[in-house]
């Protein structure tokens, strides 16, 4: 039995002597996988240069655009809670609505999700 596992071994060890290239090879893949590297962090460095351009040059809204998204809010929440009360009040806001003062309170609104969080805590209390 020693015979046969020294003749396994020995058999073995023959081919993968064989099989095993040289080193230039492993070497010039390993340069030619850290030139790849280097360009993909290249390429993710630009990328987030223009994502940060793309955040700062979104604007706030503007006057009339507030305006008119207070007023579509107003109305959507009268639709949803038609009770008397709670109209008159929303009517009420509504009227004495000023963009000016709004705008003054909260000068950088840029997304729909930060105006409907504004209006939500400005309303709350007449619902």
């Amino acid at each position: 039995m020693v015979n046969s596992v020294s003749g396994v071994n020995s058999a073995t060890s023959s081919s993968a002597a064989a099989a095993v290239s040289s080193t230039a090879d492993v070497e010039k893949t390993k340069k030619q996988d850290e030139e790849k590297a280097k360009k993909a962090e290249k390429t993710d460095k630009t990328e987030k240069k223009e994502d940060k351009t793309t955040e700062r040059s979104s604007y706030a809204f503007d006057r009339i655009t507030i305006q008119n998204k207070v007023k579509e809010y107003i109305e959507n929440l009268k639709k949803t809670h038609d009770y008397p009360i709670v109209q008159s009040q929303l009517t009420k806001y509504l009227d004495l609505f000023k963009v000016d003062d709004f705008m003054k309170k909260y000068p950088n609104i840029k997304t729909d999700s930060e105006f409907r969080t504004i209006m939500y805590n400005e309303t709350v209390k007449y619902l």
